[in-house]
């Protein structure tokens, strides 16, 4: 948990995040294939952001678009911080092998501003979390090698020291595993990647249905990437009732959701781009509503055997 002054300071520090990704572009030796293909023995491909998001809204158990507050308790324009250091990073293993893992540091608040009610006046109440979140380790098989490539992935979720109570959670505290199968096309400069999969998660928390359809490539000689991906999270079942709570807690929840995702980057040496973009949830059930936002930069350097 954060003090006051200790948050001033990550504000502060915050101002140079994105200088620091750029010079920090140098130190690293080009942008990887999609999901569905597996890395290259010895290939190495990571990523390293920032995002954000700001919101003041979720989707209720209806679908309907509302405040933070749980029901019961009263509206007070709720807002919902959230800041995040992503990394993500794989490597060919083997010739159909790849592993992967990834993890964020994350900075979350949540402000309840002064509500006045008659008679009385509620104060406003900072809630604050930060730490580093789960950490996710799988692998990807590929079953299918070629321009239209088939693979298998399978992947677990290791929460890591931080309190399941602290509010805002940092995560659900429960390990969860994930079994997806991956199916890819591409011809020239474009490609696409379906992919669909089932997730079982650990305590009260409903299984999930997984899917997403991904498009993109590279244009203008390749100096240039895109991307644009649909993904769905279906939870299976009615979640159960969390009492406690003055406001809705994203991390806790068994959501159903649909988001769209563009992202765009630019080639600034053979094996780095730098990217930006934008995540937006569509429609959902028990989850937040809201646009996350990210900077950063993806690089592939190829690595030597014995080095």
């Amino acid at each position: 948990m954060l003090t006051n002054r200790q948050y001033g300071s990550a504000n502060h520090a915050r101002r140079y995040l994105f200088a620091i990704l750029l010079l920090a572009a140098f130190a690293f030796p080009r942008l990887a294939g999609a999901g569905a293909w597996t890395q290259s023995p010895t290939q190495l491909y990571g990523r390293l952001t920032y995002a954000w998001l700001d919101s003041r809204t979720r989707f209720d158990a209806q679908g309907n678009r509302i405040g933070l507050e749980e029901p019961g308790q009263p509206a007070r324009d709720t807002e919902y911080r959230d800041r995040e250091v992503r990394a993500y990073i794989e490597y060919g293993v083997a010739e159909r092998l790849t592993a992967y893992g990834s993890f964020a540091y994350k900075r979350l608040q949540l402000v309840e501003p002064t509500l006045f009610l008659p008679g009385r006046v509620i104060p406003e109440a900072i809630h604050r979390t930060s730490g580093v979140g789960d950490f996710y380790l799988g692998g990807r098989v590929g079953v299918v090698r070629g321009s239209r490539p088939l693979s298998v992935a399978t992947e677990i979720k290791i929460p890591t020291g931080y309190s399941a109570r602290t509010y805002p959670s940092l995560g659900t505290g429960k390990a969860d595993a994930t079994i997806r199968m991956l199916l890819g096309a591409s011809a020239g400069w474009v490609y696409a990647t379906l992919d669909a999969g089932w997730s079982y998660r650990g305590g009260s928390y409903q299984n999930e249905l997984l899917y997403s359809f991904e498009l993109g490539g590279r244009i203008l000689q390749r100096y240039y990437s895109w991307r644009g991906v649909v993904r769905g999270v279906r939870s299976l079942g009615e979640p159960p009732t969390r009492l406690g709570a003055a406001a809705f807690d994203p991390n806790l929840a068994s959501p159903r959701a649909h988001t769209f995702d563009v992202i765009i980057g630019a080639q600034v040496l053979p094996s780095l781009d730098l990217e930006a973009g934008m995540s937006h949830v569509l429609s959902g059930h028990n989850s937040l509503a809201g646009t996350t936002f990210e900077i950063g930069m993806a690089w592939s350097p190829r690595m030597r055997r014995g080095s």
